[in-house]
C-alpha cells in the first residue's frame, strides 16, 4: 500500500442519515482527523498529529444491549460492530473504523498495523481472550 494515500475509516455504528462520523489517517505525515458531518454536506474536523501508537486493536462493540438475549446471540446481534482502533498511552483509543464485516475489519487492521509497523491485537476471534496476531 502506498502510504501517501489517506486511509478513510467509517464510523457506521454511531452514524445515521443525519450525522456521519469518519476517521482519516495520513500515515505518511503521521496525522489523523476525526470528521463529523451533517447530511453529508456540512463537515468539520482538523488533522492533528498522530500519537505514538502502542498497537492496533480489533474488537466487537455492542451498541444496544439485549437483556433477555443469551451469550450466543451476542455474535449475531444487529447492533454489534467490529471496531478497528489505534491504542496509545496504554488505554486511550482512536476508533478508526466500524463495520459488521469481520474480514473487512481484519483487512484494515492488518494494513494499518503494517503501515505503522506496530502489533495487531485480536479481541474478537476467541470471546473473552485477546491474542496478538503480529
Amino acid at each position: 500500500m502506498d502510504s501517501s494515500v489517506i486511509i478513510k475509516g467509517e464510523r457506521k455504528g454511531i452514524s445515521n442519515w443525519i450525522r456521519q462520523f469518519a476517521t482519516y489517517l495520513d500515515l505518511e505525515k503521521r496525522m489523523y482527523k476525526l470528521q463529523e458531518s451533517i447530511l453529508g454536506i456540512f463537515k468539520w474536523g482538523a488533522f492533528e498529529p498522530l500519537p505514538k501508537v502502542d498497537y492496533v486493536l480489533i474488537f466487537k462493540q455492542l451498541f444496544a444491549k439485549c437483556e433477555a438475549c443469551s451469550v450466543e446471540d451476542y455474535e449475531n446481534n444487529d447492533f454489534s460492530f467490529y471496531q478497528v482502533s489505534l491504542v496509545y498511552h496504554k488505554n486511550r483509543k482512536i476508533v478508526v473504523h466500524e463495520t459488521r464485516n469481520k474480514a473487512e475489519a481484519f483487512k484494515m487492521g492488518l494494513t494499518i498495523a503494517d503501515e505503522l509497523q506496530t502489533r495487531l491485537k485480536d479481541s474478537v476471534s476467541i470471546r473473552g481472550k485477546s491474542t496478538w496476531l503480529v
